[in-house]
């Protein structure tokens, strides 16, 4: 069994000592964290003669761009919603716009991910067994190879079987529909019990599947970013390796499960700790988004007027805003991951130097940058 409290220390002797991975580790979380939600509203009786506008009457008195802002909103958006049929060519439009912007955005955080993740991987493992602490640069030369692009591979292969799943989910929603929809004059009981049952468990084994493949997944990529190995042979490698050491390998996990729910409670406390800082940086996070928004502004304008531009400049704007201005909660992410990575990277080391009956984790004396 490999020592689990010797890893969690160690980890964070490395956390603590080793500066430069906090640049790493702010990128990790500014790219495998995420989230976004909109919102929308709806009006009962709100017609195309509705001449106050479908965002409820702005007041003579409100500025300028509020009553430009409502009559474009009247005249272009609510009509999409009152006669959908007649604007399909436009959803297809905006449907098409809106993959292709996910699209470069998945692809602009792949190459920035992916070699973060292997370059830490790596300097971690180099940091063990020579002590040498490497510069931001040299760091990023370690991930950014060929083994980043299989680490991505990996995680592109694990995603097939959560994507089955959620299909399935999806197909079980259609029959529920087809057997209560009023088009087929009958309502199907037999099959909207089946369906949803299909769904719970389709749901049920996407879960188990995916805390199992991420668990796993620990072990498949740092075979690919350690051993150099190709994207099958890591992943038979990091099976082989953790089905002999599946109970280190599960207590591991659970162990941080536990430090993960801790770290959770800690970042709700620090949220709020934190507002005096969110005051003092609203300044400067204002100043930063306004760059890239005006840049926005300028480029849409060639093509578009108000409000357009503005919603534009501030659509680009907005990310930039909170990502200063919660910059104390992004560091704090990029901390945990880097300890949680340092852990599975040493654990992964001790798992093979038990197999190999020789020493794990040897620390030892620190070694200048190297220039």
């Amino acid at each position: 069994m490999i020592n689990i409290g010797k890893i969690l220390k160690r980890a964070w002797y490395i956390l603590w000592n080793y500066r430069v991975l906090w640049i790493f580790g702010i990128l990790l979380a500014l790219t495998t964290g995420g989230g976004g939600g909109n919102g929308g509203g709806g009006s009962s009786r709100t017609s195309q003669t509705d001449t106050r506008g479908y965002m409820g009457g702005i007041p003579e008195n409100a500025p300028g761009w509020m009553h430009d802002l409502s009559n474009w909103f009247t005249q272009n958006i609510v009509p999409m919603f009152t006669h959908p049929g007649q604007y399909v060519s436009t959803f297809v439009t905006i449907g098409i716009i809106v993959f292709l912007v996910i699209l470069i955005l998945c692809l602009l955080t792949a190459l920035v991910r992916y070699p973060t993740e292997t370059a830490v991987i790596r300097m971690v493992d180099e940091y063990e067994t020579t002590g040498t602490k490497v510069t931001f640069r040299q760091g990023w030369k370690l991930g950014w190879n060929r083994r980043a692009f299989r680490l991505w591979l990996i995680d592109l292969l694990l995603s097939i079987p959560v994507i089955v799943f959620v299909l399935l989910i999806l197909g079980a929603g259609l029959i529920v529909y087809a057997s209560v929809s009023s088009t087929f004059q009958i309502i199907n009981v037999a099959g909207v019990v089946g369906a949803t049952g299909l769904a719970f468990l389709a749901l049920f084994l996407m879960l188990v599947t995916a805390v199992v493949l991420g668990l796993l997944r620990n072990f498949f990529i740092r075979a690919a970013a350690l051993e150099n190995m190709g994207v099958w042979e890591s992943i038979r490698y990091g099976w082989g390796l953790f089905k002999r050491n599946w109970k280190s390998g599960g207590l591991m996990w659970l162990v941080m499960i536990g430090i993960g729910i801790v770290f959770g409670i800690a970042a709700v406390v620090a949220f709020f700790l934190c507002i005096p800082l969110y005051l003092i940086l609203l300044v400067p996070a204002g100043l930063v988004a306004g760059l890239p928004g005006l840049i926005a502004y300028g480029i849409t304008s060639l093509f578009a007027g108000s409000p357009v531009t503005w919603i534009v400049a501030l659509l680009v704007a907005i990310p930039f805003f909170f990502m200063v201005l919660f910059a104390p909660l992004v560091l704090l992410s990029g901390w945990f991951k880097i300890y949680e990575s340092n852990v599975w990277t040493l654990t992964y080391r001790e798992i093979l130097a038990l197999e190999n009956h020789t020493p794990a984790v040897t620390p030892v004396e620190d070694k200048p940058v190297t220039a």
